[in-house]
């Protein structure tokens, strides 16, 4: 049987490369990401496998032989997710893979926050021990934990909250009509009433337009003196020059992000003179674990279309013409 070409945009771990080889899969990664290197491999591709690369409608176009984009992680923001179902591909992603990673990664901002390590950190380095003495920290237990989206991450969030460090978790979720179904959350009556209660705000809600600076000025405004904003999610999700300025102003405590709005950051972002920021470059989701079965998930499910079976995470199927 002829080969399938699978277009894998970027470098993923050997073990998904591995599920391809092993169902007659001939496999490109491209040595760039420019229009001039993709276009000519997305005609030859059966499949793309995505990352973090766009997957626009004029490569979606350039591909006449694709029958199914599969994303490495769960976010399909940068997927013309339209243009794929009037082409009659499929777009998946992998919903669970990364969840708790993500989760933990959220969770280890929130106390590395509350306890002044980075802080602690840096002074110990320089000889300062008194630091003990100035960085005061706040625990966890029985603070009020907001939760804005409780979708598979957020809910591992809650779980580990809750259960674990046993805070009270309340959530808001617009796309959530009948509460969350968690013994442990309770899920708050308004985005408004979620910021104002919270001691700390943890954000997992997908990026779409709607949800362009979700968390504005105003919405900062609503926070308690002293509260803390964790951003795992997407980076436009957050206004941040609006962050930095509450954040100097001492309005906020703190704040631990991991994604934000440009990526890379241009130049030197102004929440990096700040010592009460917590940032990591986009890799809560970069444990060995996740990327394993990030790489599998996406993977598996190229496979299966491939195969003529149905995939089992299509977040496009709504939109195919019936």
């Amino acid at each position: 049987m002829k080969p399938f070409n699978i277009l894998v945009m970027q470098h993923i771990h050997s073990e998904g490369l591995e599920v391809l080889r092993q169902a007659n899969c001939r496999i490109t990664i491209p040595d760039r990401l420019d229009r001039e290197t993709v276009l000519p491999l997305a005609r030859e591709a059966d499949a793309i496998l995505v990352r973090t690369a766009a997957i626009d409608r004029t490569l979606i176009e350039s591909a006449p032989n694709c029958k199914v984009v599969a994303r490495h992680g769960a976010g399909i923001d940068q997927i013309d997710q339209k243009a794929a179902a009037e082409r009659g591909i499929f777009v998946c992603n992998t919903p669970h893979a990364n969840s708790n990673s993500v989760a933990e990664h959220a969770v280890g901002m929130m106390i590395a926050l509350s306890h002044h390590m980075l802080k602690g950190d840096r002074a110990l380095r320089q000889g300062d021990f008194d630091a003990r003495n100035r960085y005061i920290g706040t625990e966890l237990l029985g603070k009020t934990l907001g939760i804005i989206g409780l979708g598979n991450i957020g809910k591992r969030v809650a779980r580990k909250c809750a259960l674990g460090m046993e805070m009270n978790v309340i959530a808001y979720d617009p796309f959530l009509e009948d509460g969350s179904g968690l013994g442990y959350v309770r899920m708050s009556d308004s985005f408004d009433a979620l910021m104002a209660e919270s001691d700390i705000v943890s954000l997992h809600v997908p990026y779409v337009p709607q949800f362009h600076n979700l968390i504005d000025r105003r919405a900062l405004s609503l926070m308690k003196p002293g509260a803390l904003l964790i951003n795992c999610a997407r980076g436009g999700l957050v206004d941040e020059q609006a962050l930095y300025e509450l954040l100097k102003e001492g309005k906020l405590a703190a704040a631990g992000l991991d994604v934000f709005e440009h990526e890379p950051p241009i130049g030197r972002h102004p929440l990096w003179e700040l010592d009460n920021v917590i940032v990591t470059p986009h890799m809560s989701a970069h444990t060995e674990d996740a990327l394993i079965a990030m790489a599998v998930g996406a993977a598996e499910e190229i496979v299966r279309v491939l195969r003529n079976e149905q995939p089992l995470y299509c977040v496009n199927r709504h939109l195919f013409q019936s």
